[in-house]
């Protein structure tokens, strides 16, 4: 949502995420972008850096006595241009980089990020409210579905980890039962935006869908579009046995087990920040975009990680064709078959962004990769165990 004030500062949504160089946070670089949630365009990115090539080599000269202590204060005075522009650890840049954006966005760009979609994996928004970059307005938290749906399968998994609630039989919380919670999860939040309590609601239809018997029916609450039950009452048919379902059974004792996950995923706070229906995938596109052109692999300068998402960032704001106003600043010169290139460029990767969001290409996808499960699974089953701890004992 864009509002405009007396002003003229605008107020907008962002999606705001953090990317590292090197994996593990244990990078020197970490990257900062603000994304506009309804333009798609970056608004704003730091880069953040803990290390200078310069400041180590006369580390090293000093420690090694090749300088004396008064040379080396001498020369640190005068080292204006350090490449290192933060002090804290690689876990922290996240949160350095969003209080730095939100707190130069109106006298830099005449903007407000009123609204911020993130992942919740570090405590930048912690840090932006507490910065109150806008004391006249609210910095409001939205919450990334994506993540949301990554956040219960994981509490799923823990929780049958710990509980011990896997294995084999009929009614145990298996892989693939959490696989099945983890999309109802998903599919309700995304199919009833607007309606808090028909999300909730259906959530809730989701585990009780599964834990449903012929001696115990809970289908009031689902859906006709994924319940098999209810599909055929709808139909005027008689429901089949839950005998031939009963793959995604749930036992009652497990099902109890899962109600404080569902209370916590499904409370009205965490359900009103994803009412947008939006998700980090342009953060996320944009962050493997970046580390293309400057591999996590191989160690480089500040420079280059500046240079890889300057370039990346103005791919994807204006295409392939913004090299050649980078050309032109750096003086040179652009042939015609230059910019019939890039220009091929940009049609080409929009034919192939339409055709991979297609909804035919979507089922095929999905096809493809149901067949593989069940080759795999066939597989397996003929093979009998093959690999695991202990085998050749």
């Amino acid at each position: 949502m864009i509002r405009e004030d007396k002003n003229a500062i605008i107020n907008i949504s962002v999606s705001f995420d953090g990317t590292w160089q090197k994996r593990g946070f244990t990078s020197h670089y970490g990257i900062g972008v603000c994304i506009d949630i309804l333009t798609g365009l970056v608004v704003d990115f730091e880069v953040l850096s803990s290390y200078c090539h310069t400041c180590t080599l006369r580390e090293c000269a000093r420690r090694d006595s090749k300088c004396t202590q008064e040379e080396f204060e001498e020369w640190r005075e005068t080292h204006v241009d350090c490449a290192k522009n933060f002090l804290g650890s690689s876990k922290a840049m996240e949160q350095e980089a969003a209080k730095r954006m939100w707190g130069r966005s109106v006298y830099r760009h005449q903007l407000r990020y009123t609204e911020m979609l993130s992942d919740g994996d570090s405590a930048a928004f912690k840090e932006v409210v507490a910065l109150n970059p806008y004391p006249e307005h609210e910095v409001v938290k939205l919450e990334c579905i994506n993540h949301a749906h990554k956040r219960m399968g994981t509490a799923l998994r823990k929780l049958s980890a710990e509980r011990k609630l896997g294995g084999k039989g009929q009614g145990k919380l298996t892989a693939k039962k959490c696989k099945a919670l983890q999309n109802f999860y998903r599919g309700a939040v995304l199919n009833n935006q607007g309606s808090l309590d028909i999300m909730k609601a259906e959530i809730w239809a989701g585990l009780l869908h599964s834990m449903s018997s012929d001696d115990n029916l809970m289908h009031t609450r689902c859906n006709p579009s994924w319940c098999w039950y209810r599909r055929a009452e709808e139909g005027g048919q008689i429901p089949e046995s839950h005998r031939l379902h009963a793959g995604n059974f749930l036992s009652r004792e497990v099902g109890q087990k899962l109600i404080p996950i569902y209370h916590r995923m499904s409370s009205d706070s965490l359900l009103k920040r994803m009412q947008h229906g939006g998700t980090q995938n342009c953060n996320e596109c944009l962050n493997s975009v970046i580390w293309a052109r400057c591999p996590k692999t191989v160690f480089v300068g500040k420079s280059r990680v500046e240079a890889a998402a300057s370039m990346a960032i103005s791919t994807l704001n204006e295409g392939a064709s913004a090299m050649l106003a980078v050309m032109e600043k750096l003086w040179l010169q652009s042939t015609l078959v230059t910019v019939n290139a890039m220009k091929d460029i940009d049609v080409i990767r929009i034919a192939k962004a339409n055709c991979v969001q297609s909804a035919s290409a979507k089922r095929r996808r999905k096809s493809a990769s149901t067949a593989k499960k069940v080759k795999r699974h066939q597989q397996e089953m003929e093979e009998g165990p093959t690999y695991g701890a202990g085998m050749d004992m």
